[in-house]
C-alpha cells in the first residue's frame, strides 16, 4: 500500500494520529510499538504510524518479549481488550502512551 491512499481509514487509528499531532508529538523517525494486531485498530494503526515515518513494532499475544520491545518506544499505542496488560515497568520515561483497549473491569462496590 506504499504511496497509495486507502479507501478510509478506520476512526479509531485515525484519532491517535490527530491527537499526536495535536499534542506536538513528533512521529517521524520515532520508535512506535502498537499492542494488538486487529484489523479494525491495531494493524491499521501500526500502517498510519509507518505512513508518517515512525519504526513500528506490533506486539501481540505470542510476542515473545513484549515488555523489552515496548521498553524501547517513543510512542505506545495500546489496543487490546484485557485490563492492565502494559505495566508502568514496560515504559520508558517521556513516552506518550495512548490506550484505546476497550476493557471491562469488574468492580465489587458497582450495583
Amino acid at each position: 500500500m506504499r504511496d497509495r491512499e486507502p479507501l478510509f481509514v478506520p476512526c479509531t487509528p485515525k484519532g491517535c494520529i490527530e491527537l499526536l499531532h495535536r499534542y506536538g508529538v513528533d512521529i517521524k523517525g520515532k520508535m512506535a510499538v502498537v499492542i494488538g494486531r486487529s484489523n479494525i485498530v491495531g494493524m491499521p494503526a501500526a500502517l498510519l504510524l509507518q505512513r508518517e515515518d515512525a519504526t513500528v513494532s506490533v506486539v501481540h499475544s505470542r510476542t515473545k518479549n513484549p515488555e523489552e520491545i515496548t521498553g524501547e518506544a517513543d510512542i505506545i499505542i495500546s489496543a487490546v481488550g484485557q485490563p492492565n496488560m502494559v505495566r508502568g515497568s514496560w515504559i520508558k520515561h517521556g513516552s506518550v502512551v495512548i490506550d484505546v483497549g476497550i476493557n471491562p473491569v469488574e468492580d465489587a462496590n458497582s450495583p
